[in-house]
């Protein structure tokens, strides 16, 4: 005889032993996720090069130095900005865009104390 339980039976199993795991937040540990990923992705990595050189500008500038289309760039830019590595600021019609230092430093001063 086993100790498994029937299939229907498992995943209230699966859902209480979740319940019970409380040694840290899946909130801000998915957080924390994205905002790596946003950091770690290639051409996010190159767009953010793209601002630092220039200190601020605009979607534009930035599709035509990466050539790519204007709405990739606008994408990965809005993953950029809720990760808070990117600020923007309206200056007339046109959004400029600049490298938030202070928060990609304490994201990887964060991430040195995890790797020591």
């Amino acid at each position: 005889m086993t100790d498994t339980l029937p299939i229907e039976n498992q995943e209230p199993a699966i859902e209480n032993a979740a319940s019970e795991f409380n040694l840290y937040d899946f909130d801000q540990t998915k957080k924390a996720a994205a905002i790596l990923r946003a950091m770690n992705h290639k051409l996010r990595r190159s767009i953010l090069s793209v601002i630092d050189k220039t200190g601020t500008t605009n979607v534009t500038s930035i599709y035509k130095e990466l050539n790519i289309e204007q709405s990739v760039a606008s994408q990965h830019l809005a993953i950029m900005r809720r990760a808070k590595i990117v600020t923007a600021s309206r200056t007339g019609k046109q959004i400029l865009y600049s490298v938030n230092h202070e928060r990609i430093n304490h994201y990887m001063n964060k991430v040195k104390e995890i790797l020591s």
